[in-house]
C-alpha cells in the first residue's frame, strides 16, 4: 500500500525558535503532505509565528488548532486532537524538535507501507547533547550523529492509532504518557523501521535554544503514581480522548 499522502501532526508548547525551523522544512514539502499544528495551551501563541513565517503556498496545507487550557505535558491530548482532525489515513507524529527533511517527506510518499504495521524513524542529532539528550550516549564533541528512534515519532494509520485507544489523557499533567500508548500500539500493530533514506533530524538546545520541553518539569514521580493507581483499578486502556476545550485558528497572513 503506497502511502501516497500523509498528515504531519506536531504539538507546540513555547518552542518559538523550533517552530521556525519546522516551518522552514514544511515550505518545501510536496503538496501531498498536509500539516496539523496543535498549540498545547502555550502562553506564546503559535498563531503569531505562523502568520509571520508561513508562505501563501503552504497556507492551504496547514491547519492550526489551539487547546484552550494550559495543561502541562498534554502532548498526548494534542496528538489525539491532531489525529481526529487529520484528513489523510497515514499520519506522521513528531515532537516539535524532530524535523522531517523535505527529501525524506517526498520519499515517504512513495513508500510501500503495510497498514498493519507502524514505523519508527532513524534520527540524526543536530547539535551537542544537552541534559535531555545524554541518554543517546553520543559524545558532546559529535555535532551530528545517528541516534535511536524516539517513542513519540512514528508513521501509523489513523485506524491503528485509534485501535490502540490514542494517548491516555489520564497522564496529562506529567511526563511519561507516551509509554502506555506505545505498549497499546504494539498490541494492535507490528513495529518496523521506515525505509532507507527516511529519517528525522533532532535538534538540541545548542542548535535551537527552545528545542526540547525546556519550560516543563521532567520529574516522572507523578506518572509512576498514576500508573500504579490505574493498574490497581484495572483501567489501563485509554478512555475519553480529547477532554479539553479547543479551537481552530485562522492562520491567514495579514496583507502587507
Amino acid at each position: 500500500m503506497r502511502v501516497g499522502a500523509f498528515t504531519l501532526v506536531v504539538p507546540f508548547y513555547r518552542n518559538v525558535a523550533m517552530l521556525r525551523h519546522q516551518i522552514a522544512a514544511w515550505r518545501d514539502y510536496p503538496e501531498a503532505v498536509s500539516i496539523i499544528l496543535v498549540g498545547d495551551g502555550s502562553p506564546e501563541p503559535a498563531l503569531e509565528v505562523v502568520r509571520k513565517h508561513v508562505t501563501p503556498e503552504l497556507l492551504p496545507r496547514l491547519s492550526l488548532f489551539r487547546i484552550d487550557v494550559d495543561i502541562p505535558w498534554n502532548r498526548g491530548g494534542a496528538r489525539n486532537l491532531g489525529t481526529k482532525m487529520a484528513a489523510a489515513e497515514w499520519l506522521v507524529h513528531v515532537d516539535i524538535d524532530h524535523v522531517l527533511p523535505p527529501t525524506c517527506a517526498a520519499r515517504l510518499l512513495e513508500f510501500d507501507a503495510d497498514a498493519r504495521r507502524w514505523y519508527r524513524f532513524e534520527r540524526y542529532r543536530n547539535g551537542r547533547a544537552d541534559e535531555t539528550r545524554k541518554k543517546d550516549k553520543i559524545p558532546d564533541s559529535l555535532e551530528f550523529g545517528k541516534i535511536h528512534p524516539h517513542i513519540d515519532s512514528y508513521l501509523v494509520t489513523r485506524e491503528r492509532y485509534w485501535a490502540a485507544g490514542g494517548y491516555d489523557e489520564d497522564y496529562s499533567g506529567c511526563l511519561g504518557g507516551g509509554s502506555p500508548f506505545l505498549k497499546s500500539l504494539e498490541r494492535v500493530a507490528t513495529p518496523a523501521m521506515a525505509p532507507d533514506g527516511v529519517h528525522l533530524v533532532v535538534w538540541t538546545r545548542s542548535a535551537a535554544e527552545d528545542a526540547s520541553d525546556w519550560a516543563l518539569s521532567r520529574d516522572r514521580t507523578e506518572y509512576a503514581k498514576r500508573k500504579r493507581e490505574k493498574e490497581r483499578l484495572g483501567r489501563t486502556r485509554a478512555e475519553r480522548p480529547i477532554r479539553f476545550t479547543w479551537s481552530r485558528q485562522d492562520p491567514c497572513i495579514p496583507a502587507s
